[in-house]
């Protein structure tokens, strides 16, 4: 008991580091409690019908995107197999390259060949910030002259058809890394339009929606890491989110044990020493 009291400090660590990696590499599916938040944005995307026309805002940035990238790309990719149209746009310049990547990400998983213009279309940067947005949301054509981020006339694409503002794209989606912008998105989109709103945001924003959950303005969220894991748990998709979720619960686990053994070997021993 005196040695495993004075056990080595770069022992412990270096059992932290093989917990860590093993369970980021080789991630296994154990009993996970699933939040009501996370339940309620499964059972969204789920609810929304088959061929539907699915507005997504992508805002995710570089340093978000180890949260948020793996509930987007299953978003995506549910919505695809119920052969929804996804039309996308960005209130970040910085989030464009990331959406070219979840699409691709997104595609490879779906069994068909996707087509653009049909089954998406990129519509690019929307600047100005809740203006942008609220004019955006209210002329289509107007604020992007036309042309998606490639340049074609949207009137050529067929996923455009009959879709000008808010009220054609009947459900949505607000991915916002950490800028608490959902409640723009609930103001623009979902009060004027009547949109059901769902949105993947980092865990710090949850305060900012609490309140357009409890109303229904928003009909459920991602929330962050965990928000990931779950999408990932319940979809069956077990991957990078599940598995850092799991490091950190077997990395308490871990020292939960040692604090418990510590006292008990600490305790043992003064209590050999005292008689």
């Amino acid at each position: 008991m005196e040695k495993a009291l004075d056990l080595d400090h770069r022992i412990i660590a270096s059992v932290v580091f093989v917990i860590i990696t093993a369970v980021l590499l080789y991630p296994v599916s154990v009993p996970f409690p699933i939040s009501s938040y996370g339940r309620n944005y499964y059972d969204f995307v789920h609810s929304i019908p088959e061929g539907s026309t699915v507005g997504f805002m992508l805002g995710d940035t570089p340093s978000t995107k180890p949260q948020m990238k793996p509930s987007t790309v299953l978003t995506m990719e549910i919505l695809w197999e119920k052969n929804c149209k996804i039309i996308y746009w960005c209130d970040q310049a910085i989030s464009i390259p990331l959406v070219y990547e979840y699409i691709e990400d997104a595609a490879a998983k779906v069994d068909r060949e996707l087509e653009y213009g049909v089954d998406y279309v990129n519509l690019g940067y929307i600047a100005g910030e809740e203006t942008g947005q609220a004019a955006f949301l209210k002329d289509i054509r107007a604020v992007t002259a036309g042309v998606d981020i490639y340049g074609n006339n949207i009137d050529e694409l067929p996923i455009m058809d009959e879709v000008n503002d808010g009220s054609d794209m009947p459900y949505g989606f607000a991915n916002c890394a950490c800028q608490c912008t959902q409640p723009l998105y609930v103001r623009q989109w979902q009060m004027p339009y009547g949109a059901q709103l769902g949105t993947i945001n980092c865990a710090m924003d949850l305060p900012a929606i609490s309140l357009y959950l409890a109303t229904g303005q928003i009909k459920g969220t991602a929330n962050g890491l965990l928000g990931s894991a779950e999408m990932e748990f319940l979809t069956g998709n077990i991957g990078l989110a599940y598995g850092q979720t799991l490091a950190v619960s077997f990395t308490g686990v871990y020292f939960t044990i040692l604090i418990f053994l510590g006292n008990i070997f600490y305790f043992a021993t003064r209590s050999r020493r005292e008689s």
